[in-house]
């Protein structure tokens, strides 16, 4: 059977796969920049993509790494704590950082706009959530006062 554990474990482990994609990513970007290139017949868009690629490569470790502490709070039965709101808040800064770098990429191939959009949408998105986490750390602090 499904449960909330399960869950978890099971986004554990996803995240776990996410950080070996991202190192493998790192070590084949060149080679898979230069194939792109060769198939587009522009050689003088593997610098900036791999610029691009690398910038965010930080920015992913980063959201990966407060992802799991996320999943390890919540699986010590501790959703709303304020370490949650700040994993979530940096989590958001994450994705406005690989929006911005791609604002870069973007001037020399369009396409890439849409990772800018999409990056800064969920962005926002992980704004709104981290504040209804704070808003539910309010309201139970009032509740835990309240006799």
């Amino acid at each position: 059977m499904w449960n909330k554990d399960r869950s978890i474990i099971l986004s554990q482990i996803i995240i776990k796969i996410c950080y070996v994609g991202v190192a493998v990513c790192c070590f084949i970007a060149p080679r898979l920049v230069s194939i792109y290139s060769e198939n587009i017949a522009e050689p003088n868009i593997v610098v900036p993509l791999l610029i691009t690629l690398y910038a965010c490569v930080p920015a992913a470790l980063l959201a990966l790494f407060c992802l799991d502490r996320l999943l390890k709070n919540i699986k010590k039965n501790q959703p709303f704590i304020m370490k949650n709101v700040s994993l979530l808040r940096i989590i958001s800064y994450c994705c406005f950082w690989v929006a911005a770098v791609f604002i870069y990429f973007s001037i020399l191939r369009p396409f890439a706009f849409t990772i800018v959009f999409a990056a800064a949408f969920f962005g926002v998105i992980l704004r709104v959530v981290k504040n209804c986490f704070r808003q539910a750390i309010a309201i139970r602090e009032e509740n835990d006062y309240t006799i």
